[in-house]
């Protein structure tokens, strides 16, 4: 008996140290180290602009004219993100991928996807678009997954960067500990016809108030150097209106001078897409009248001249109710970069 006691201590000593040295390996986030090194995600600088200069777009042309770009922005509602009054993902996602197949974007930006699984239902059929997401292995976790026109733009570089104290650190604690996890992907894409070379940003900054305080000069301070040499478009589902502090960190940081302009302050108008009741078909436009409320952006930077030949909001409505097929509207926004070099 003593004997069976004493393996029994032995058993339940071993037990107490492993959980002990689990509770301090996640403590000291051992896991998400461990993803860093085997993502090697602990990457500085995590984007090297120096061998853009901007003499040199648009393979050395003047003036440099990206062309028209077509660019959405979309918070999905995450398929688990459901209340007792929402449809299930499995009838929303028609809806979302009709948004796709209706502004035929060269560009997304997308929050809330979740694993290979949504984007492959999200998009519409077909190989149309390049994917960067965070993965590791054969998973990915895509909150801020980005998407780009494979038949108009090369991929020259990519990666994440992620919202907290220690940016290389995948799924690293934020500012607030038992939070969600938020990054930011970013993508250096040239188009192969022109040679318009540009940087595309996407997040999803948290809508826990102290991370999102946080993140919002931790983004302009890492990214806004870049503009100086290259065009940046910047999508995302920031939760922070043009009303607040926050916004204008993320458009100047600590200076005066607005370095991401919001696409809808430069477009000619304003428009609100507009859905027939009976039909749940989009029918029309009018003006958007409470900007002041949305918390969606498409910021622009860079040396080139921004042009914003249109945006669009569309709450994306079905059915007799009327329903959303997400908590958030997508912003559309059809938009040009050029620039006399000389």
């Amino acid at each position: 008996m003593k004997r069976f006691l004493r393996i029994t201590a032995k058993i339940c000593f071993a037990f107490l140290l492993i959980c002990l040295a689990s509770g301090v390996f996640a403590y000291f986030q051992g896991i998400q180290y461990t993803l860093a090194l085997l993502t090697g995600s602990l990457r500085d600088p995590y984007f090297d602009s120096t061998p853009y200069p901007p003499e040199e777009n648009c393979f050395g042309g003047v003036p440099c004219v990206s062309g028209p770009i077509r660019v959405l922005s979309y918070n999905v509602f995450c398929r688990i993100c459901g209340k007792d009054n929402d449809d299930p993902w499995d009838i929303r996602v028609d809806r979302l991928r009709q948004i796709v197949e209706r502004y035929d974007p060269d560009l997304i930006g997308s929050q809330e996807l979740g694993g290979w699984r949504d984007i492959a239902e999200f998009l519409p059929e077909g190989d149309t678009y390049g994917v960067v997401t965070f993965e590791f292995g054969p998973w990915t976790y895509a909150d801020s997954a980005l998407f780009y026109r494979k038949s108009r733009y090369d991929l020259l570089d990519s990666g994440q960067f992620w919202l907290s104290p220690n940016p290389g650190l995948p799924f690293g604690f934020g500012w607030l500990k038992l939070s969600a996890p938020r990054y930011l992907s970013w993508a250096c894409l040239r188009d192969r016809f022109n040679g318009f070379t540009f940087l595309f940003l996407n997040s999803h900054l948290d809508n826990n108030t102290l991370n999102k305080e946080s993140s919002a000069p931790l983004i302009f301070n890492t990214f806004s150097p870049h503009a100086a040499r290259l065009p940046v478009i910047f999508t995302g589902d920031f939760n922070t209106n043009a009303t607040t502090e926050r916004y204008g960190v993320l458009q100047k940081g600590g200076t005066d001078e607005v370095i991401f302009q919001d696409a809808a302050f430069l477009a000619p108008r304003l428009e609100l897409q507009v859905y027939d009741p009976a039909s749940a078909d989009p029918v029309a436009t009018t003006d958007f009248q409470m900007f002041e409320h949305t918390i969606d952006h498409i910021f622009l930077a860079g040396p080139l001249q921004s042009d914003v030949i249109r945006w669009v909001i569309d709450y994306n409505t079905y059915g007799k109710e009327q329903k959303e097929a997400s908590d958030h509207p997508a912003v559309y926004a059809e938009l040009q970069f050029i620039s006399d070099l000389e």
